[in-house]
């Protein structure tokens, strides 16, 4: 846990006993010193090593017991921070969110604050569904990536940050892809249109756009829009020669009764 060798910073805190008290009961199997037995440092100091060890669930128990000293106004929010961190390392998401928000919100100066905003966003990340189609887990994952960047635009997790962002759209478009496919399988041409409009313009860069536009193309073809479907298929030649479903385009120009504009070196399509 390298961020524990940080100088801390002098902030203030108000914390729930009635949560700790809540934390002692339940145990972690591990026998700890009582609360008081120990300073803030050395409570904030065992909770790093459990940390490093991935004994995430006494960690978050010792970085608790760090904070509840009145008089201490060392270790509150690197201590807040791992115990929010303890609890993300542990997949208690909702939890590790809850902390964060609290540090964030409550610690704007905490050079912790930005890393906060990042794993909040990561925390909406990982709580999002599925293949499901609801998305506003995702949703607002973007919004605190994008956040995160605005508000702190020379923090070392830029990086980072773009890539999770760049990580929650493409898992969007899967969730886009996804209802295309099922919708074509029920043999719903205009719904197949609608949703892969969505994808294509939202997410042109995609893994997932070169089988919308197939898709698109096909039930734009089975709707009578035979110009329409040939530019589809084409797109799909022009724009990804190498994707496996150019192979699908050239096949589905060749029932129009068209050839390509040009040829692409493709690979053998994904579905037929």
């Amino acid at each position: 846990m390298s961020q524990t060798n940080r100088q801390p910073r002098r902030t203030a805190s108000v914390v729930s006993l009635l949560s700790l008290a809540a934390l002692l009961l339940v145990g972690c199997g591990v026998e700890l010193p009582d609360l008081f037995s120990l300073s803030a440092k050395e409570w904030f100091e065992m909770g790093g090593r459990y940390y490093d060890e991935g004994d995430y669930e006494t960690a978050a128990i010792c970085f608790e017991n760090a904070t509840v000293y009145p008089e201490n106004l060392t270790y509150v929010d690197d201590s807040q921070f791992y115990l929010g961190m303890s609890y993300y390392m542990d997949e208690m998401y909702l939890d590790a969110q809850a902390i964060l928000e609290d540090l964030a919100t409550g610690f704007p100066n905490s050079p912790y604050t930005d890393d906060a905003r990042y794993y909040i966003g990561r925390c909406y990340l990982e709580r999002s569904p599925g293949f499901q189609r609801d998305t506003s887990m995702l949703d607002q994952a973007l919004g605190e990536f994008r956040r995160t960047i605005k508000l702190y635009p020379g923090s070392e997790l830029i990086p980072d940050v773009e890539d999770a962002i760049a990580e929650t759209r493409e898992i969007q478009a899967r969730k886009l892809d996804n209802i295309i496919y099922i919708y074509r399988r029920m043999d719903h041409p205009k719904s197949v249109i609608l949703y892969a409009d969505k994808l294509i313009g939202e997410h042109p860069d995609s893994n997932y756009a070169a089988t919308a536009l197939w898709r698109r193309g096909e039930a734009l073809r089975e709707l009578g829009e035979i110009e329409a479907a040939r530019a589809d298929f084409q797109r799909v030649i022009d724009e990804y020669p190498e994707h496996p479903y150019a192979a699908d385009a050239r096949s589905s120009l060749g029932a129009l009764g068209y050839a390509p504009d040009r040829e692409a070196g493709t690979t053998e399509a994904g579905e037929s």
